[in-house]
């Protein structure tokens, strides 16, 4: 009796291992989705953060260019002199303030997520859980998995050239501001064509560097060793770095018409699908 009766342990040994290998992977997969779905949602309302100081951002710079021409208008019409105030420092000044305008509207109008499952592979996934329901479930979520990581890493790359033009914007707008004030003195002292040339190149060198210490800041420890033991993690808050940044922005064109060829030749492949049927 001793056999059987062992016999039997080792089944139910083996049988409350699996059930806990079971448990291990389920509890396994049910975290990293959690930790995806996070990761994927902080995308989500980092963009739509993006996009909501991108329209501020041109709604300001539309009612300050608005007030600026009635301004002027107006004070054309006087006998106020205002010949020394058109300088080098305030057509520095309205020019990054048109262009500020037009790239927060182009901030605004980039953003373009991926995400979520479309109809055709709901199908696919319930046709796989019919035939066979004990391994297709986990089949797709694993699918599922690997789907949030491919979203989370283009959204990265979208997430960056955002984050790009809205800090190129906000860093014209506040260059644009200390144009103005700069110009204001200068057109009231009215200094030689040399001095005013001068302090030009001046301010202009300091904008540039600050710009640019600005524009990198923050993206630092980019370049940092990685920790062992651990996951490198995405960049959620900024996207991927500057430089990768702007390889997507050269490659959004290219991009957008794969896009457009992979589209018509899916719906030409929905067509003759449908027609094959009928």
């Amino acid at each position: 009796m001793s056999g059987p009766a062992a016999t039997d342990d080792g089944r139910d040994a083996e049988e409350s291992a699996a059930g806990e290998r079971d448990d291990l992977d389920r509890e396994t997969l049910e975290l990293a989705r959690e930790e995806l779905r996070s990761t994927f949602d902080y995308q989500v309302a980092r963009i739509q953060e993006i996009d909501e100081k991108a329209i501020e951002i041109l709604k300001a710079n539309l009612l300050l260019v608005g007030l600026v021409v009635t301004g002027g208008s107006i004070v054309v019409q006087t006998t106020i002199d205002i010949a020394p105030f058109v300088n080098a420092f305030t057509i520095a000044s309205a020019l990054l303030l048109l262009i500020s305008t037009g790239l927060a509207g182009v901030t605004y109008t980039a953003s373009n997520l991926r995400g979520g499952i479309d109809g055709d592979a709901v199908e696919a996934a319930l046709a796989t859980a019919r035939a066979d329901p004990a391994t297709d479930a986990d089949r797709f979520e694993v699918r599922l998995l690997r789907s949030y990581g491919r979203w989370i890493e283009y959204n990265a790359r979208v997430t960056a050239v955002n984050d790009m033009f809205a800090t190129i914007t906000v860093l014209m707008v506040i260059a644009a501001f200390v144009y103005a004030v700069a110009g204001i003195p200068v057109g009231v002292l009215d200094p030689s064509a040399l001095v005013s040339a001068l302090a030009f190149l001046v301010l202009t060198a300091v904008l540039l560097w600050l710009g640019a210490f600005a524009y990198y800041m923050d993206h630092l420890g980019a370049n940092d060793d990685s920790w062992e033991g651990t996951f490198d993690g995405v960049r959620i808050s900024k996207g991927v770095t500057r430089k990768r940044g702007l390889s997507t922005l050269r490659t959004m064109r290219s991009e957008g018409a794969t896009d457009e060829r992979e589209e018509a030749a899916a719906e030409a492949d929905a067509i003759s699908k449908r027609d094959s049927k009928s």
